[in-house]
């Protein structure tokens, strides 16, 4: 059974034959920024993406950098990967060469990788070491690193978050040194991702312009033939019956877009439902499942982080229309713009259109919603049928 809300890894990894061809012909020229909510499969993407770029002497770094919330953190956080990548260290040089750009006072620099506790006093040491002057010492490493004509490739997971997470001046700096970085560095590629708008937290430290020169790459869900073969591995894998009747039953309950996470959870329910039971899987007992058990009140928690994420990532103001609007077009199809403004005037007192078209996009880049010809819908039926049961408006 695939796996839910964990990265998939070895042959639980489907599909995204196309992301990551996309992707590996853009790293020849470009830098890469993929947009997907949590559990969309973002990171199981770039865990791929590291080992297809392992080897042939790439330098590959994987950092999950949500937890940052400094300049000087950031590159701690490099340092310290290059420091693990023994081929790289031994090639470039890079120990001791670190070891003299950030004056670092320990002697047995060279021994970090064989002890966690080492490890950690020397994550304090190199970021203590980059309070002053990190823009220079950066730069420097950087050169050191491009200088060694390896292909290297830093992937960095939940990057708008860290973002979010610094303080207003810092992450315009770093944003303003991180986009003169990826113009000089000509052997380093980077591979950025979140789980939020990341044009929404650029907004609000200066603007999207410090990272135009990304290839913006979305993360959609499964097509409808994938999302079958998954279903239908997990029917075999249960030792149930399946029969492609059962298969579409399935698909409908979920409905577009097939978002991976949420195909997981049917089939979990699916045989949470089966093990008390002991009922034959047929549609009777699908439709069981998705009514009654995923979109009942004990399921709640699948989907709350995506009514909790709006007051965690949204300004107040926008929180209050977000919600009006979405529990509008919850309960109706191809919900007019129009009226989306009218919501919006509502809640917030506000007749700023161009505000209201900023809170739009936000709510499509971040999967909430769908555009098309002036109408807005749900980007997934079954978050749509949950946000109408609990949050829906007329």
């Amino acid at each position: 059974m695939m796996p839910v809300g964990s990265p998939a890894i070895g042959e639980d990894f489907v599909d995204r034959e196309q992301e990551i061809k996309q992707i590996l012909a853009t790293l020849r020229k470009d830098n890469v920024l993929l947009a997907a909510p949590r559990r969309f499969g973002k990171t199981s993407i770039m865990r791929k993406l590291e080992r297809e770029l392992f080897g042939d002497g790439n330098v590959v770094i994987f950092l999950d950098v949500e937890s940052i919330n400094s300049p000087q953190r950031f590159l701690s956080e490099i340092i310290l990967e290059l420091t693990d990548f023994k081929e790289f260290s031994i090639k470039s040089g890079f120990l001791p060469k670190i070891k003299n750009i950030c004056k670092l006072v320990q002697d047995n620099i060279e021994e970090i990788e064989i002890h966690t506790i080492f490890k950690a006093k020397l994550r304090s040491s190199v970021e203590e070491s980059l309070k002053e002057d990190w823009i220079d010492k950066s730069d420097a490493v950087f050169r050191m690193i491009n200088n060694n004509n390896l292909n290297v490739y830093f992937i960095f997971d939940e990057f708008p978050i860290a973002i979010k997470n610094m303080d207003s001046m810092d992450a315009k700096i770093f944003l303003s040194w991180f986009r003169g970085l990826r113009q000089t560095c000509t052997h380093v590629r980077f591979i950025v991702g979140g789980s939020v708008s990341i044009e929404r937290v650029l907004r609000n430290v200066g603007g999207t312009n410090v990272i135009n020169d990304f290839k913006t790459i979305r993360v959609n869900g499964f097509e409808r033939d994938v999302a079958l073969q998954i279903v239908k591995n997990g029917f075999e894998e249960e030792d149930w019956e399946y029969t492609p009747l059962l298969g579409n039953k399935i698909l409908d309950c979920v409905g577009e877009s097939y978002i991976p996470y949420f195909v997981g959870i049917m089939l979990s329910a699916i045989v949470d439902e089966q093990i008390i039971t002991r009922k034959a899987v047929d549609s009777d007992l699908i439709e069981n499942v998705y009514n009654a058990r995923l979109l009942g009140s004990k399921s709640k928690h699948y989907f709350d982080p995506y009514f909790d994420r709006l007051r965690i990532f949204y300004h107040e103001m926008d929180v209050k229309a977000a919600k009006a609007i979405l529990g509008r077009i919850s309960t109706t199809e191809n919900y007019p713009l129009e009226l989306a403004f009218d919501a919006f005037q509502q809640e917030t007192g506000s007749y700023d259109y161009e505000h209201f078209l900023d809170l739009i996009s936000d709510l499509e880049n971040d999967f909430y919603i769908e555009i098309n010809n002036g109408e807005l819908n749900f980007y997934s039926k079954m978050l749509k049928d949950w946000w109408r049961i609990f949050h829906g408006k007329v």
